[in-house]
């Protein structure tokens, strides 16, 4: 009898959204697991905001004039896209493709309805939903920051309940405690590991 070896493919990328209201911690979470493991990479969004002094090129954003972005839009070319105060954030799906056919993990940090956005037209994708342990922890650490008027942690409060509500439509929940960003971060690297085993993931070899 031929026995058969099988071994998992070195070419099992994807793309993780993260989404959470703000004040989550979602920041915090990203940044540590881009710093624990090389193999996710952080996505980089696209923007006709003029460029600041500090910022480069292809490591902060993609720059564009409105006319190009608009473009991209039209010939289909971002996985999401927005209006915020003006100007235009979206996702280039050419770099994601290309963090993913590395075997990487392309991670975004988009609200709520980029995510599903992002789900609708790629299908593997695998959204977490970062959540906070309660709405009282949620209110005190917005008000912990020390950065916003009352009157805009109660928008941004009302703004997380209404967030909340997409909760069914992710793939993951991982509840972030308070003073324990690690289990987080340690539950959203099991989850990665679980869906690079997932054989729908796997290349014939």
């Amino acid at each position: 009898m031929t026995s058969q070896h099988f071994s998992m493919p070195s070419s099992t990328g994807f793309c993780l959204v993260l989404s959470a209201p703000s004040g989550t911690g979602k920041t915090t979470i990203s940044d540590s697991l881009l710093a624990s493991d090389a193999s996710i990479v952080r996505s980089i969004s696209m923007t006709t905001r003029p460029r600041r002094t500090h910022e480069e090129e292809g490591e902060d954003y993609y720059f564009a004039t409105p006319d190009r972005f608009k473009a991209l839009i039209e010939e289909g070319e971002f996985l999401e896209w927005a209006e915020v105060h003006g100007y235009l954030y979206g996702t280039p799906r050419s770099p994601i493709d290309c963090i993913i056919h590395k075997g990487q993990i392309a991670l975004m940090v988009i609200d709520v309805q980029g995510g599903q956005s992002v789900k609708s037209i790629s299908p593997e994708t695998v959204l977490v939903f970062l959540i906070p342990p309660s709405m009282d922890s949620l209110s005190n650490r917005l008000r912990q920051r020390r950065t916003e008027p009352e009157e805009m942690i109660q928008i941004r409060l009302k703004n997380a309940k209404v967030e909340m509500q997409h909760l069914p439509h992710y793939t993951y929940g991982v509840v972030n405690e308070d003073g324990k960003p690690q289990e987080a971060v340690d539950a959203i690297r099991a989850i990665i590991s679980t869906e690079r085993c997932r054989i729908s993931r796997w290349e014939a070899q």
